[in-house]
């Protein structure tokens, strides 16, 4: 009975480590699953103020209707019209929702001339991306605040920063102002 018990103390090293070992598996199991439930409700408290498919599509729409209003080029004589949207909303590829502004540009030229702008829902805003317009002659491409402009008379291209264009009132562009007065340099004001 003397060498059962001797054999079978605590006091012998290899089960004393055995059952260290298992308190230390219980204890970094028991920290686990307290991350794994904490996540769970950082997840939950984070979905629960992002606003519904219904209020995302709305607030696009605002920005959309603020933008076919708008007056720009020389003496606000150009304006937008038969301005069309699309929405598409997130998947597997991407987690954002994106969406397109297509619209005519009426300008006193006698061509017809066409611009695109796209965004992307993140951070709870609606954000302008980058945007092309089309003129009898020059072809406008935005990449949030850079531009670049392809000249068809000289073949030249112009780029830079919007807010130095803004200053020099060097651009005439519907960019612009759908930029700095509809959204708050490119990204949606949210009351």
């Amino acid at each position: 009975m003397n060498f059962i018990a001797s054999n079978f103390s605590v006091n012998n090293l290899p089960i004393r480590k055995q059952w260290r070992s298992l308190v230390n598996i219980f204890l970094i199991c028991v920290i686990c699953l307290a991350i794994t439930f904490a996540n769970s409700l950082s997840n939950n408290v984070s979905a629960a103020r992002e606003p519904d498919s219904s209020q995302i599509i709305e607030r696009f729409e605002i920005i959309k209707n603020k933008m076919a209003k708008l007056r720009f080029c020389y003496n606000e004589s150009c304006f937008y019209r038969n301005v069309t949207s699309k929405i598409i909303p997130p998947s597997d590829k991407n987690p954002h929702y994106t969406a397109e502004i297509s619209a005519a540009v009426e300008r006193p030229s006698a061509s017809p001339d066409l611009a695109d702008y796209h965004f992307v829902y993140a951070d709870d805003h609606w954000q302008l991306v980058k945007g092309e317009e089309f003129t009898d002659v020059a072809d406008y491409v935005f990449i949030g605040d850079r531009y670049e402009i392809y000249s068809v008379h000289n073949s030249h291209t112009l780029s830079g920063n919007l807010d130095k264009a803004k200053e020099d009132s060097g651009i005439k562009s519907g960019y612009l102002p759908l930029y700095y007065e509809v959204l708050d340099r490119g990204i949606e004001r949210v009351k």
